[in-house]
């Protein structure tokens, strides 16, 4: 909301609030839902089954289509292929792609307005924005197209959990990172209503022992179908039912935004009795996979766009190698994004879904390229190997690592009053287990763990430059 707006909803009722919401969520749906959304959604449907080289063919000849469109109409991308004596008949297949550079997000800031398609305005183009979670936010210009594919990629997966996403649809608790209560706010409702939805939206800035028991009070009440979040701020919730010796059974619970670590998947999931659908969307549009209810993996949505797996010389890594995710947009005709650099890390698996469906299998994004911790014999630890010191420890509430500089390491908890001296020894054995004796590890007991403004929350940070 833009800065005015924000300041005359803080001042209204709460009642005012959610008619406002539910007023703007309206004015969203006609242009998320209008346009290509009801064609994409079919094809969606019926390509989810398609065999492997109907997927092959339909991405080579969307890619055809957008290298010739990306040529006549985008300034950088006529440079980069005149620079390199290219011409769009020379990039027709899918291995063709590597005779182009990789595009950075350093490219597309230094870059921007020549990477706009000569048929869009820059004053009336949709645009989106990263979170700079990792730094400074990314703005990227978006085609109707590609919002409409995007709407129907996350419809199909509230389907694959066996949910109606759109309006007057099931009911869905929406936990990420709109400020949709004032922050000032310090008695509930910490909620607010999205009645077009039939959506009920949690604010992830409230989230205090103290208001946790509203919350779960107001889930109760809500009744809602799945609830939809961060991992992060759906584990507090989890966390919260779990001490409190409660359960609230959903159908589903969808996950996205960050990584899902296995500590919080199986915590959520015995929390609320149901499974977890972890989807991943790239907020540059160039990438989007989702978890069926087989649970081996995201698919890969080939007909969204291309992904490869590349290792630090920008070489394709092997099936089953964990790579740098570099994707192409197949629908973003503002600002196409050809072999962009995500700054996820993932691997392609061997061997396909038992669901029967064709498209790829990619493991977790199991972490950030900075989440990674560096230690001073070159091993790179992933967050998730350093989770299970936490499993046993049911007095912490939240943490977070922070990795200072090669020799120190920060561990920040949030704790219940059950928190021992004991439990303190234990997780730092089991720390120091995983990451050697000479590494000093701290621990730092704080109220709260600080979040972006977005919402978002990073287990671990890492303050030490990458060592791959």
């Amino acid at each position: 909301m833009e800065s005015k707006f924000k300041e005359l909803y803080d001042r209204l009722p709460v009642f005012g609030q959610n008619i406002i919401l539910s007023g703007y969520s309206a004015i969203l749906d006609h242009q998320r839902y209008s346009g290509k959304f009801n064609s994409f959604k079919k094809l969606l449907e019926e390509s989810q089954y398609y065999s492997s080289e109907q997927l092959n063919n339909y991405q080579q000849n969307k890619l055809q289509d957008l290298i010739a469109y990306s040529y006549r109409h985008v300034k950088y991308y006529r440079k980069i292929m005149d620079e390199r004596n290219l011409t769009p008949d020379d990039i027709t297949t899918i291995e063709d792609l590597r005779k182009l550079p990789i595009l950075t997000k350093d490219l597309i800031n230094k870059n921007f307005t020549d990477l706009l398609s000569d048929e869009y305005d820059m004053a009336s183009v949709a645009k989106g924005h990263t979170s700079g979670t990792t730094g400074s936010p990314l703005e990227i210009c978006y085609s109707n197209d590609l919002i409409h594919i995007n709407y129907a990629m996350l419809d199909r997966q509230y389907a694959w959990a066996g949910i109606k996403l759109k309006r007057f649809g099931d009911r869905i608790a929406v936990i990420r990172g709109n400020v949709i209560v004032p922050l000032h706010q310090n008695k509930p409702p910490f909620w607010r209503h999205n009645y077009f939805h039939n959506h009920i939206l949690l604010s992830s800035f409230h989230m205090s022992q103290d208001n946790l028991a509203s919350y779960i009070d107001k889930l109760e009440r809500f009744k809602p179908k799945v609830i939809d979040g961060y991992p992060s701020t759906v584990y507090v919730l989890a966390k919260y039912l779990k001490n409190s010796g409660r359960k609230l059974k959903l159908e589903a619970v969808l996950t996205s935004s960050e990584t899902l670590f296995d500590f919080q998947r199986e915590l959520i999931e015995d929390s609320f009795q149901c499974k977890i659908f972890d989807y991943f969307g790239a907020a540059e549009r160039v990438l989007f996979s989702t978890e069926c209810d087989k649970h081996e993996g995201h698919h890969i949505a080939s007909e969204y766009g291309i992904t490869e797996v590349l290792d630090k010389n920008d070489q394709p890594v092997n099936k089953g190698q964990t790579g740098y995710l570099v994707a192409t947009s197949l629908h973003n005709r503002a600002m196409p994004l050809i072999r962009y650099m995500t700054n996820d890390m993932s691997a392609v698996k061997n061997g396909l879904c038992s669901c029967g469906r064709n498209l790829p299998l990619m493991d977790d994004v199991a972490t950030k390229a900075e989440d990674l911790l560096t230690l001073k014999d070159g091993r790179l630890i992933s967050p998730s190997v350093l989770t299970h010191p936490f499993k046993p420890l049911t007095s912490i509430i939240e943490s977070q690592i922070i990795q200072e500089d090669l020799d120190n390491i920060v561990i920040k908890l949030v704790t219940s009053s059950e928190f021992s001296q004991a439990d303190e020894v234990e997780l730092i054995h089991g720390l120091s287990e995983r990451l050697g004796k000479d590494v000093n590890i701290r621990i730092e007991k704080v109220d709260f763990l600080t979040r972006t403004t977005s919402g978002k929350f990073k287990w671990v940070i890492s303050k030490v430059a990458l060592g791959i």
